[in-house]
């Protein structure tokens, strides 16, 4: 069968923000989704930043249900999820509530993600999107419902191991922000005789940052690393530069708080040698500097990679000290975001980020964390998520087109 998104749906709309700024964080389980909390064919059941019931009221900002497909229309365009849990999201998200008599919401995100429908309808160039319009109007074609649910069930098992992989990780992260939180500023860490050092009345003195550790001190971001860069971009349309190209080349839009371990574009080494883009070492910790929204974002290079102009990098003497900058980077993210300036796109740039001061703690303290066997399972996971993801992505549109034949596969 072939149908329009907009018949096989019963409601598709954008999602809305607050016109005014509010406290997002409450002890509310009303969650509220923004572009980059989505991750691409995920269940979304989470988000960082959550509404008060009056707020929801106020602003009349709508519960989306349990398996609303949800589209990136604006920003990083083209993302797709499915909520596990009812929600709310901002109008760079577009919601789809599919009619499940007809068509298996699960089957619709795949289908959306394996099929080139968003190439022909982006408008824009500098900041490309999607129109609510030209989004109902996409042709979907499916098989019965009975087909549907083979494809997903196998679709699905790939996909399970990636979520409980990125569940596992989401965890661990956690985890070692808890630990830095109470070494780090409540100074819980251990003392040389195994006692929390602040409950055992440690020695503290006074520092720009205010009291800290007697064996602490304070530097400056550009004092504490080894080296820090900006990025660039080889001249696009210069096909020696890019066709063909085997070196990593990242844009602000692939950092997301999280360890780098792949990217989408590539470039040449004549486009390296004729460009401002430098070629950075595994464990840079790096910053994006620009756009609302992204500035301030974080990232921990687990590959050897450039960046684009709009990226800071940040080259530390041991992996001990990048764990640490990186954690104190994403830790005080809200916080550095504000010193980004400008009107209408928020900027930072490496002289500022370079200025911030953090504490350093001595060296003893800094190597008795568990931070180095955390991002290590991290990274063994994401490589993992990696390796199925692209077995997910290679028997998707396979499945999707009929020429792997699903009709004779019992499930019961």
């Amino acid at each position: 069968m072939r149908m329009k998104l907009s018949e096989l749906s019963k409601k598709i709309s954008k999602g809305s923000t607050p016109r005014k700024k509010i406290n997002y964080s409450t002890k509310e389980n009303n969650y509220f989704l923004r572009v980059t909390d989505m991750i691409d064919l995920a269940d979304i059941s989470y988000s960082e930043l959550t509404l008060s019931q009056e707020d929801l009221n106020n602003y009349k900002i709508k519960i989306w249900p349990e398996n609303t497909i949800l589209i990136s229309i604006e920003g990083t365009v083209g993302k797709i999820s499915i909520l596990k849990k009812a929600m709310s999201f901002n109008q760079a998200v577009a919601g789809i509530i599919p009619d499940e008599t007809i068509i298996n919401p699960r089957y619709l995100m795949y289908y959306l993600r394996t099929t080139p429908v968003f190439k022909g309808i982006l408008k824009g160039t500098i900041m490309p999107a999607l129109r609510l319009g030209d989004i109902s109007e996409i042709e979907i074609e499916f098989p019965n419902i009975k087909i549907q649910n083979k494809i997903v069930s196998i679709i699905d098992s790939l996909t399970k191991k990636i979520n409980i992989n990125t569940e596992i990780n989401n965890n661990l992260e956690q985890l070692a922000k808890n630990i830095f939180t109470e070494y780090f500023i409540n100074y819980e860490f251990p003392n040389e005789s195994g006692l929390p050092y602040k409950t055992d009345n440690g020695i503290f003195k006074n520092s720009s940052l205010g009291l800290i550790p007697e064996k602490w001190e304070v530097k400056t971001i550009s004092e504490f690393t080894k080296e820090m860069k900006n990025g660039g971009t080889p001249r696009r349309g210069t096909d020696k530069y890019w066709v063909d190209g085997k070196i990593p080349w990242l844009k602000t839009g692939e950092i997301n708080n999280t360890l780098i371990v792949n990217n989408t574009e590539y470039i040449t080494q004549e486009g390296l040698d004729n460009s401002s883009a430098k070629l950075l070492p595994i464990n840079t910790v790096i910053m994006a500097m620009y756009g609302k929204g992204t500035a301030a974002r974080v990232g921990l290079l687990k590959i050897k990679a450039t960046t684009n102009q709009a990226c800071c990098a940040m080259i530390c003497n041991t992996y001990e000290d990048s764990l640490y900058l990186y954690m104190y980077l994403l830790i005080y993210q809200q916080q550095i975001e504000t010193f980004a300036s400008g009107s209408v796109q928020q900027n930072l740039n490496k002289d500022i980020i370079g200025s911030l001061e953090l504490v350093i703690p001595d060296e003893r303290t800094l190597k008795n964390t568990n931070f180095k066997e955390i991002f290590n399972k991290i990274y063994l996971n994401l490589l993992e998520i990696e390796k199925l993801t692209k077995l997910r992505d290679t028997l998707l549109p396979k499945l999707m087109s009929g020429e792997i034949d699903v009709s004779g596969i019992n499930f019961d």
